[in-house]
């Protein structure tokens, strides 16, 4: 049967920080691996997120604060998953 629960931001939390590490973690682990010719473009320019993910509250500062760049969430960041697969899929 259905039936409506209430979740506080801090029980949501505690459900999302050993995710959120992950993403972290992977963050830098992909950034240390970048080469170089595409890590100045990335220093210069920073990070998008796009996605679900990117919606979570405060997920761009703690990026931001643990990565040597910029972070920015995309203006519209489920649509932009939506127009990449869309361009990825026209391709074939």
């Amino acid at each position: 049967l259905q039936k409506t629960q209430t979740l506080t931001s801090a029980e949501v939390e505690d459900a999302l920080i050993e995710s959120v590490k992950l993403i972290v973690q992977s963050a830098k682990d992909v950034l240390e691996k970048t080469p170089p010719e595409l890590s100045a473009d990335i220093i210069d320019r920073g990070v998008f997120l796009t996605g679900g993910g990117a919606l979570l509250h405060g997920l761009d500062q703690l990026l931001a604060q643990a990565l040597p760049v910029p972070v920015f969430v995309a203006e519209d960041p489920l649509g932009c998953v939506g127009r990449g697969t869309q361009m990825l899929l026209s391709r074939n």
